[in-house]
């Protein structure tokens, strides 16, 4: 007796080392599953919420745009000029105004403007369009003095009208007397209402949510400045001010150069996740956030999923090494009675045990015809539930016999299968089943035993998350398509501009040239240059064209990258300059050696236009000299192309690679003003960055970097 009982010891001090064994496995592998998801889906909700910061950011980038590129329209328009400056000079004329306010009014229905103005020199309204339009504000007259001083347009931006005390922003745009020494005569003041496009351009968030929201602010002194009305909180933009201490807070983030995701806390104390950037060419920040309570609802719902499964499966595990222990007991004992007493005690507390499992536990027969279940199962499928087939709960068509059919065939493994089952109210849900064979003394198999777990709630989250995905892809595929048909117009465009543009300067110069010609004898010196001077415009505007066909078709040209021998294609390039000007006096220093990896044809237009630039703007050098070779800057290797010309004032250089902008007069140094434009965007398309470094009289130095340069 005394050998059977420390037998019986030692079997229960081994079933508890395997229960704690398992018990350590099931809690690491739902720790590591419940990391590896969250990874996974943090990382979506990171990309969700910056594809929809990119969609926003290029909304916003693309209405500033829109807005100056009519201010533009409207400056330098000569028409215009003439009949304001006419009409500042002569108020009295009435016919005058009436065209002016014509053609203000066009540009007010044609734009987003809430109205128009024309001031005088002293900032004092002349004409306001419509009529009932506000005044002009106090600040708004001390701008335009500073415009009339710089001569550019200027975007003003949100401020508090002093009439209205709501949002507004606006562009001046200078008037100048073209007939005299270019003068200041005026300046046109261009009123933008947020409230009618811009306020809701940034508001609307194009997937369902409750909390997200986009904001725009800036920088004041010591304070982040919401620009735009918020969602949960009244009369906002522009008097919510935080301090710029409060760093958890996102727009602070976005206001001291942070850029990215971010976790932080809103204006309303609120837990959110953001994505903030820097909206180019302006003094804006834009952050889209979304509460944390709503991005990671999911994430907290399939945490307790997983908690759950983990202790059903821990209960599951306990419950199995009792069944152990309770048969190696039955064995042990040789009384029938005694065996009967232990049986019933063991069955009591198994039962009560079973019972208190919040999972739904049933055992079928080799039939699938259910003999036993516990309370949660009975809760389910209803009081009936023992003597009915299992199939009878199945809700459609499915495959759940084949998953588990290897079990009836004393398949020792446990089998994980997915199965749409009817509840007792009616209800459809989806349970998650893991299934075990039983098998009687002899080793043969009579039925099985299943734990199930309700994941309905789980698996709706993650169709609308996929759902949302979808929606998600598909504005990106849009938006993709919209910019390959808008590229196509362009082209289309483009070439019937050019098209048409160039049979009628073909038509003036030859012409001109024809007039030349045939009444030379009966034309004066004047005359003649004024013939020359025509054809020279022409010429000039032809180049003109060329030169802006090339640089759109640069943006939409296919790339095909290689290795690129730098230096054989920077000889190249000299030798073609000094086929082309023969009388080139320029000394050229080319560093051997030098390679990078990218598109050969776009290259070389790039590297075309800064020795071009380079012998052009030296060539009033005594000795000019031109260098083309590669330097470290900033932990990266640069190619750079130096000269020891006229240079430029730094304080101009974010000009530099503007289409049409020039620091130098044409008469000094003839161009068209788009190469360093097309630099930029070559060296773009290839992840590269391009900037100047100079001074007056000092030449310049032009760098630039491409992807994997050796």
């Amino acid at each position: 007796m005394k050998t059977e009982d420390t037998r019986g010891w030692l079997s229960s001090g081994l079933l508890i080392l395997i229960f704690t064994m398992l018990a350590i496995g099931i809690i690491i592998a739902g720790y590591l599953f419940y990391s590896d998801y969250e990874k996974n889906y943090r990382t979506h909700v990171e990309q969700h919420i910056s594809a929809i910061a990119d969609l926003k950011s290029g909304d916003i980038v693309q209405w500033r745009k829109e807005r100056l590129g009519d201010a533009n329209q409207l400056f330098g328009n000569s028409a215009f000029y003439s009949l304001a400056q006419r009409y500042l000079e002569h108020p009295d004329d009435t016919e005058t105004r009436d065209q002016l306010r014509s053609s203000m009014s066009r540009y007010m229905e044609y734009g987003q403007y809430s109205s128009i103005l024309l001031l005088d020199t002293s900032g004092a309204a002349r004409i306001i369009v419509p009529d009932a339009a506000a005044p002009v504000p106090h600040h708004v007259a001390k701008d335009a003095q500073g415009v009339l001083q710089s001569g550019k347009l200027t975007f003003l931006d949100l401020h508090i009208d002093e009439a209205s005390a709501q949002p507004n922003m606006g562009i001046l745009i200078p008037i100048y007397n073209q007939k005299d020494d270019n003068t200041p005569t005026g300046v046109v003041l261009m009123r933008i209402d947020p409230y009618r496009y811009l306020y809701p351009l940034i508001s609307r968030w194009p997937t369902p949510s409750a909390t997200a929201e986009t904001l725009i602010v800036r920088r004041d002194g010591d304070y982040a400045v919401y620009l735009n009305e918020l969602k949960y909180e009244k009369d906002a933009a522009l008097k919510l001010r935080i301090p710029i201490e409060k760093q958890d807070v996102p727009a602070v983030k976005a206001v001291l150069g942070q850029e990215g995701i971010i976790e932080g806390i809103d204006y309303r104390g609120q837990n959110v996740i953001a994505d903030i950037r820097r909206i180019p060419d302006s003094p804006w920040f834009m952050v889209a956030r979304i509460d944390t309570s709503e991005v990671y609802a999911p994430l907290t719902q399939m945490l307790w999923v997983i908690i759950a499964l983990v202790g059903s499966l821990l209960i599951g595990a306990g419950a199995a090494v009792g069944l152990i222990w309770r048969w190696q007991n039955i064995r042990a004992y040789k009384d029938k009675a005694a065996v009967a007493d232990s049986l019933k005690i063991l069955s009591s507390r198994q039962e009560a045990l079973l019972a208190a499992v919040p999972d739904i536990i049933a055992e079928v027969d080799e039939n699938k015809v259910y003999t036993w279940a516990n309370r949660a199962a009975t809760d389910f499928f209803g009081e009936d539930v023992i003597g009915k087939a299992a199939a009878f709960y199945f809700e459609g068509e499915q495959d759940t016999y084949g998953i588990v059919q290897p079990i009836f065939k004393g398949d020792e493994n446990v089998i994980y299968v997915e199965s749409w089952q009817r509840r007792a109210d009616g209800e459809r849900r989806l349970l998650a089943w893991w299934c075990r064979v039983l098998k009687d003394k002899d080793g043969k198999v009579t039925g099985a035993l299943s734990s199930a777990q309700d994941i309905t709630e789980r698996e709706l989250a993650e169709q609308e998350i996929r759902r949302l995905n979808t929606d998600l892809e598909l504005r990106v595929q849009e938006r993709t398509a919209q910019l390959e048909a808008a590229n196509r117009e362009l082209e289309a465009f483009a070439y019937s501009v050019s098209h048409d543009l160039r049979g009628p300067l073909r038509g003036i110069d030859g012409w001109s040239l024809a007039l030349l010609q045939d009444c030379k004898d009966k034309l004066g010196e004047k005359e003649s240059e004024y013939l020359g001077l025509v054809r020279s415009e022409t010429q000039t505007m032809g180049r003109l064209i060329d030169d802006l066909l090339n640089f759109s078709r640069q943006s939409r040209a296919e790339m095909s990258q290689q290795r690129l021998d730098m230096t054989a294609m920077a000889r190249a390039i000299v030798s073609r300059l000094q086929r082309q000007n023969p009388t080139l006096r320029t000394d050229f220093i080319i560093q051997p050696g030098l390679t990078a990896f990218g598109d050969s044809a776009l290259i070389d237009i790039a590297l075309t236009n800064l020795l071009d630039n380079a012998v052009k703007f030296s060539s009033k050098s005594q000795h000019a000299v031109v260098e083309f070779g590669q330097v470290e800057k900033d932990g990266r290797k640069a190619f750079f192309v130096r000269d020891n010309g006229v240079g430029f004032d730094m304080a101009y250089a974010h000009k530099l690679f503007g289409v049409f902008r020039r620091l130098h007069k044409s008469s000094e140094f003839p161009g068209t003003g788009i190469g360093l434009a097309s630099v930029q965007r070559i060296i773009s398309r290839h992840l590269g960055l391009v900037w100047a470094e100079a001074g007056v009289n000092r030449g310049a130095t032009f760098y630039f970097t491409l992807k994997e340069a050796a």
